[in-house]
């Protein structure tokens, strides 16, 4: 089992379930990285907030849908041996989710845009094609294990 500290600030008029984030958070890294504590910062904003955090920290002057940024704390397990932590900071513009989402609930959206953003914190990237054909298998596996479980009960 995994401890998460979950942060969560919702900067934006969209009611978000943070329970169920946690709940993904939870799911993904039980397989990623099982018995591992990880910190999760999640910023919900709108497109004036990420053009600006994608024009500082990408020198890109546009919206995107999520931005990631990742860290890793060195702690000490049970055995006291030293192991990577993620700590992270993921950005979602829900102005950009909307226009975005096409039929999908802005649920499922935020979910599968959360999804992508913690794989991007786990280490996963979509550069090279290699890369990206994992994290999109990755990202399927997640997105039905976690909207099949929300639609199911």
């Amino acid at each position: 089992m995994n401890y998460i500290d979950f942060n969560l600030v919702n900067d934006t008029e969209y009611l978000v379930d943070d329970k169920l984030l946690l709940s993904c958070a939870e799911k993904v890294l039980e397989e990623e990285l099982p018995g591992k504590r990880a910190e999760l910062n999640l910023l919900l904003c709108d497109d004036e907030v990420m053009q600006n955090y994608n024009r500082i920290f990408r020198g890109d002057n546009s919206v995107t849908d999520v931005l990631c940024f990742n860290y890793y704390d060195s702690i000490l397990d049970t055995e006291d041996e030293a192991f990577p932590s993620p700590y992270c900071d993921i950005i979602i513009d829900i102005k950009q989710l909307e226009r975005q989402k096409g039929n999908k609930s802005m649920e499922d959206e935020l979910i599968e845009v959360f999804i992508h953003g913690l794989l991007h914190a786990l280490g996963y990237d979509h550069i090279r094609l290699e890369d990206r054909t994992v994290m999109e298998e990755k990202e399927k596996y997640y997105i039905n294990k976690i909207v099949g479980d929300k639609t199911s009960g």
